[in-house]
């Protein structure tokens, strides 16, 4: 089969597509708060049912005085009650941590990349003890720069190591899920990540800076993975402060002729807002969120919530069971608390080196009225 992604570089084999945009050939350790929100557009869409309710929205509010051991208790309590669990799998953004020299000629390096996976392992390991093998994995997440940033062989490590570590539901049962802000060139790793496991696949549509999205383009990608038989393709369509309202529409009618299974509607003001636990102002917001739910429904999508609308009636409103992160800055979502790793990356492995998980802080969600 021919790939129409010719503009897109390959991912090959001991090739990395990195580049250091901000201009050094250095090794950043933090990330900026807006910069860590911004890499969880997915797993806001997947559990922004957690927090939603007509008449009592949430937040996400810190609370100082959890530790570690609420963590790990917190887990060990959920063991009792919850038969299934859910794995977010993070990695650095490229152009943030993952930024390294191009190895000079006949010197293969290990890198930071190679680095950060040998840690994201043991991590692997560190959660899996706390966690009974009767107890299912029926939800995995991949987020996003995942299949950008990892040879086939390392995303091939990588699944095996969570095979191996936890009880995972075969693949007609579970549901797993990979993001792809930039589609593969080359059709063989789309084969790899149908190979791996992974059956539903979740598309940046590039809207975030307001730029025209290259509508061929994306339509195609959607033709490319229902041939490849994944159970449903899914696109990202953001709504941030905008000038015209005009505009966002032209745009989401584009995707709605491009058939993906379920359009993710995200009011970026508001994802940032419940993720940092920090009111919206409301009286700058705009009020055409509602004209494009009731445009995706007379399209025939069905409100899964109030961010998800999909074609597809056997798709779920969102990971019913608790939510595991594992990875540099990712986020656990257990019963009504919301946990962080740390962002930092010399953090991230001096905690790992002492066998510990490599909690940051956490907190609950709370009514936001």
């Amino acid at each position: 089969m021919g790939s129409p992604f010719e503009k897109i570089t390959p991912i090959k084999a001991n090739h990395r597509t990195i580049q250091d945009v901000i201009g050094v050939n250095s090794y950043p350790t933090s990330r900026t708060m807006e910069q860590i929100l911004s890499h969880k557009d997915w797993l806001f869409c997947t559990n922004s049912f957690r927090y939603d309710s007509p008449d009592k929205p949430g937040l996400f509010v810190e609370d100082r005085e959890f530790s570690l051991k609420n963590y790990t208790d917190i887990i060990t309590n959920s063991n009792k009650t919850n038969s299934e669990l859910a794995l977010c799998i993070s990695m650095p953004l490229q152009n943030t941590l993952c930024s390294y020299p191009t190895p000079k000629a006949g010197h293969l390096s290990s890198t930071a990349v190679r680095n950060y996976i040998d840690y994201l392992l043991k991590e692997i390991h560190l959660v899996s003890a706390l966690i009974p093998k009767d107890r299912s994995i029926n939800y995995i997440h991949w987020q996003g720069d995942i299949a950008q940033l990892l040879t086939p062989a390392e995303m091939t490590e990588i699944m095996y190591s969570l095979n191996k570590a936890f009880n995972l539901q075969d693949e007609s049962r579970g549901t797993f899920v990979i993001e792809l802000d930039k589609v593969p060139a080359d059709d063989a790793i789309i084969a790899l990540i149908k190979g791996l496991g992974f059956n539903h696949i979740c598309l940046g549509t590039q809207n975030r800076d307001q730029d025209p999205i290259d509508f061929e383009f994306l339509a195609e990608q959607v033709k490319i993975f229902k041939q490849y038989d994944f159970k449903t393709v899914n696109v990202r369509f953001l709504t941030k402060k905008h000038e015209s309202c005009a505009k966002l529409s032209e745009k989401l009618e584009g995707l709605i002729a491009i058939n993906p299974d379920t359009i993710y509607v995200i009011d970026e003001d508001e994802r940032l807002s419940v993720l940092s636990g920090v009111e919206v102002d409301e009286s700058t917001q705009c009020n055409c969120h509602q004209r494009f739910e009731e445009r995706l429904i007379q399209s025939n999508f069905n409100k899964l919530n109030h961010v998800k609308f999909s074609k597809d009636t056997s798709v779920s409103k969102g990971i019913s069971g608790d939510l595991i992160g594992i990875g540099l800055g990712a986020t656990s979502l257990i019963e009504n608390a919301f946990i962080h790793n740390v962002d930092q990356l010399d953090q991230y492995y001096q905690r790992i080196i002492n066998n510990q998980l490599p909690f940051s802080y956490g907190g609950y969600i709370r009514p936001k009225y």
